[in-house]
């Protein structure tokens, strides 16, 4: 008796269990449809969906930075990196960091030594400077397949500094100019961006038909007068013109476009060296724009 009343309750609670589970399956199939008759319209579901990809983000830039703050070199990597220049670096001797946004680099380096931020150092002339220290933030840059200067350094040496990779470069020929024509003139100079540099330049302005003249003393020549032009701001309507004559000779033009960046000239004045002569500098620039120049004099 027992066992058949077990039976029965077992059979009713199979029959049950299916009921239940037809019953779901008709709600689940008529739920997605319900679901989308009831749906929000399209413009709070674009809000709705604009929202959720904010946060993401924001949340995930929230991430990314505390993760960066962690491969970045810390404040004992940073004195270690001043006493090794305070006590290694020569007056010749020049920083270069990288990336360039690692400003934290500028208290870092002592100050009677010139500092470079840039991520295009081969491109870099680099006058006056005999080495350079080449300090990278090795956990948050990936290192080139060779170091930066290849063909122009005739030595090098890498060390780990904490977080921080230094390389110190020999420069195989440092070129040291004679002198620069800020000097020669006592010519007032400023600071300009040029393509996410910090230059010091001669500017020069004048507008379309006129020429802007630079004042100079006779100057003792060596074998070129070389250096670099950019013309400010990119958006200038055309190029500029920069004149260089020597006494009476005719003036030698160097074109400056506008997106050329810090663009090279060098000018021949190997018959002239060893000898004072007048030599004017004139610069014919569009309107509102402004020419920053940088002229050495070179044996």
């Amino acid at each position: 008796m027992a066992v058949r009343l077990f039976v029965r309750l077992l059979a009713h609670l199979r029959d049950d269990l299916l009921g239940q589970l037809r019953d779901w399956g008709r709600d689940g199939s008529a739920w997605p449809r319900r679901t989308w008759s009831k749906r929000p319209p399209r413009h709070r579901l674009a809000a709705q969906a604009l929202t959720l990809a904010l946060l993401a983000l924001g949340l995930g830039s929230l991430d990314a930075r505390g993760r960066l703050a962690a491969r970045l070199p810390s404040p004992l990597d940073w004195r270690a990196l001043t006493a090794l220049l305070e006590r290694d670096a020569r007056p010749d001797d020049l920083v270069a960091i990288s990336p360039p946004w690692l400003e934290r680099a500028r208290q870092a380096v002592p100050a009677r030594l010139p500092l470079l931020a840039t991520g295009a150092l081969d491109a870099e002339w680099l006058p006056g400077v005999r080495r350079v220290w080449l300090v990278v933030a090795s956990g948050v840059t990936t290192p080139g397949p060779h170091l930066p200067l290849v063909g122009r350094t005739s030595s090098s040496d890498t060390q780990q500094v904490g977080r921080l990779r230094v390389t110190r470069l020999d420069l195989a020929s440092p070129e040291f100019p004679l002198a620069s024509l800020t000097e020669q003139g006592n010519l007032p100079t400023h600071w300009r961006d040029v393509q996410g540099v910090a230059r010091r330049c001669l500017e020069l302005a004048s507008g379309p038909g006129a020429l802007a003249h630079l004042p100079l003393p006779k100057l003792l020549l060596g074998g070129a007068l070389a250096g670099h032009a950019a013309l400010e701001p990119r958006s200038a309507t055309g190029p500029a013109r920069l004149l260089v004559r020597v006494d009476d000779e005719p003036a030698i033009p160097v074109e400056v476009t506008p997106r050329g960046g810090w663009q090279p000239f060098r000018i021949d004045t190997s018959r002239f060296a060893g000898t004072s002569h007048s030599v004017t500098v004139e610069a014919e620039t569009p309107a509102g724009a402004t020419l920053c120049v940088e002229a050495l004099l070179l044996p």
